[in-house]
């Protein structure tokens, strides 16, 4: 890393740029379902339910990458 000019500061930070644009991304996705499942005819408790259970496995496999 010292010869190319990367410290452990800009690591860092390019890891925390990165995490948060995946907290982001998944966070439009699960609003984007919920809106859908509202569209549909739920409540908004339920469509907030319904739809982390449909998205919940693809949302937590994302974070263990």
């Amino acid at each position: 890393m010292w010869l190319v000019g990367y410290s452990i500061d800009n690591l860092s930070l390019m890891a925390l740029a990165v995490s948060v644009g995946f907290v982001v991304d998944d966070a439009i996705v699960m609003i984007e379902n919920a809106f859908r499942n509202l569209e549909k005819g739920m409540t908004p408790v339920r469509a907030a339910v319904e739809g982390a259970r449909q998205i919940g496995f693809t949302v937590i496999s994302s974070a263990f990458r």
